[in-house]
């Protein structure tokens, strides 16, 4: 059986390092994440945008 990697998300390592408002914003979103890598654009894309 293969796992969503989003189902195991609030686990990762680089996920709980996030910021709280990151880590809220993704998990509320549809997006469906594939791998880490995917997590860290879709982080680093957030930050970006709100300036931080």
């Amino acid at each position: 059986m293969v796992t969503n990697f989003s189902e195991n998300m609030k686990s990762n390592a680089y996920f709980q390092t996030l910021p709280a408002w990151v880590q809220e914003t993704i998990q509320q979103t549809a997006i469906t994440l594939h791998s880490e890598e995917e997590l860290r654009q879709c982080a680093e894309k957030l930050m970006q945008n709100s300036g931080n």
